[in-house]
């Protein structure tokens, strides 16, 4: 049974904290970092492989500089996976830390300044990458070296695990993972790609969300008709309509919440406490003000990110392609479902395409449901793992608040590296806080929270080597 989590327990031992000399530093190396333009998708004008290798062969050369012995490793086609260790006492912990050197494309005609130029306006650094994920990979560069010119030795073994496909859908990881498998194995996987409630709120994500994709498509005839001449005919819009309200709620779907992993009281407990309220959420999210939260009203918002899975439609179809003076020969829509810790994404495919498959709808009409691609797991941690706690106690020394939060996003790779490594505990702080803008336009990283970010690290390190 998990025992009680703390959210700002001290540690009497004194944990060095870095100096505006070092936090300089940090920020210069950020900056020649972003002025990289290591774009992964394909599509975006500004990939190039050279860039990537690039970004890799900074990353490299600084971690080379603080006394690691690095790898690059090329799976397949993949651009260069960055793997390093220094392995100090095998009977201390041993600490992955994992995190991304490419970054997403750029519009700059929205940008204020140069993404690709580190900016520095009221106390924020602006530029691509700033805070996801360059300013996660400059912190633990920092991190390591700062405590190693304090103390000397490291208090545990690390391992890194840099990637720079992250931003287009780690398609290499999983085979990584299994090729390098021994050498990956580790105590704790700390995942410096997290966000933070506020810049002054040290924040562990405690859970993501697993995603699965569906194609509904409701037929009525071969081709549109003239919505005056064929006013007899059944409207395939209005079918998909009632398909769709079907799926409303999750709940009353028969056997889609059976393997729900319900959340631990003390996990409850830490989510009401860090949750925001219902209004907040509504707000964030540009709702109407008469508009009502899904899921259990009773929950916090928190919670019900956590513990209730969630169905969303993008729809298309309904075309004024062919005028809007037709009645259209056939409606679909993209099914979202955003599923929680302990459903399996293929057994909810298969449920999800039998209920759609058997519902009786007015006019008729053809039902085809069908799944184009793999869904993805969700994640939990455990944050009664002593070094979950530890991280903890590290953020409440270096933030005002100390938060955990659950994450609407999908990490794929986290599902398959808890199956590969199941005694590893996998802890998510982050650089990011709510006005980053990461993937937007704008990026930005406030520079105070990226030095407590940096001062959290090291002294997770410090609690964790004792």
């Amino acid at each position: 049974m998990p025992g009680p989590i703390s959210f700002a327990a001290r540690d009497p031992l004194q944990t060095y904290r870095i100096s505006k000399e070092e936090l300089g530093t940090a920020i210069q190396q950020l900056k020649e970092f972003v002025a990289i333009p290591s774009v992964s998708n394909p599509n975006s004008p500004d990939h190039d492989p050279k860039h990537l290798k690039a970004a890799a062969q900074f990353v490299v050369k600084k971690l080379e500089g603080i006394g690691f012995k690095v790898r690059q490793v090329i799976v397949g086609n993949s651009v260069p996976f960055i793997l390093a260790e220094k392995i100090t006492n095998a009977s201390k912990p041993t600490i992955l830390l994992y995190a991304h050197y490419d970054v997403q494309p750029v519009d700059r005609a929205k940008w204020a300044t140069d993404p690709f130029v580190l900016t520095e306006r009221d106390g924020r650094l602006y530029g691509r990458g700033a805070s996801d994920d360059k300013g996660g990979i400059i912190g633990i560069i920092a991190a390591l070296g700062a405590y190693q010119k304090a103390y000397g030795a490291l208090p545990v073994n690390v391992k890194i695990l840099f990637e720079g496909e992250e931003e287009y859908g780690s398609s290499h990881m999983s085979a990584l993972i299994q090729q390098e498998a021994p050498r990956l194995k580790s105590d704790a996987l700390v995942i410096l790609d997290g966000g933070n409630a506020g810049v002054n709120t040290g924040t562990l994500t405690n859970s993501t969300r697993g995603l699965l994709n569906l194609q509904l498509e409701v037929k009525a005839m071969e081709k549109p008709i003239h919505s005056g001449v064929g006013c007899l005919a059944p409207d395939p819009s209005a079918a998909l309509a009632e398909l769709m309200s079907s799926l409303s709620d999750p709940r009353k779907i028969p056997g889609f919440m059976d393997d729900c992993t319900p959340l631990h009281p003390v996990e409850r407990e830490c989510l009401r406490k860090s949750s925001q309220s219902a209004d907040s959420y509504a707000e964030d999210q540009g709702l109407v003000k008469t508009a009502q939260l899904r899921g259990d009203p009773d929950l916090s918002v928190y919670e019900r990110i956590a513990e209730e899975p969630s169905i969303s439609f993008v729809n298309g179809g309904w075309g004024a392609a062919n005028g809007g003076n037709s009645i259209q020969d056939t409606a679909r829509c993209q099914i979202g479902v955003r599923l929680t810790p302990g459903q399996n994404p293929e057994r909810i495919a298969k449920l999800l395409i039998e209920y759609l498959s058997s519902r009786k709808i007015p006019g008729g009409l053809e039902i085809k449901v069908t799944q184009s691609e793999p869904g993805c797991f969700a994640w939990k941690g455990d944050l009664s793992h002593p070094l979950s706690q530890k991280y903890l106690q590290a953020l409440g020394e270096n933030f005002k608040e100390t938060h955990v939060q659950p994450t609407g996003g999908a990490l794929p790779f986290l599902h398959e590296l808890q199956e590969t490594f199941p005694d590893m505990v996998t802890i998510i702080p982050g650089v990011e806080d709510p006005k980053c803008a990461a993937h937007s336009h704008n990026e930005s990283q406030d520079i105070g929270l990226f030095e407590r970010a940096i001062n959290s690290l090291i002294g997770f390190f410090r609690k964790a080597g004792t």
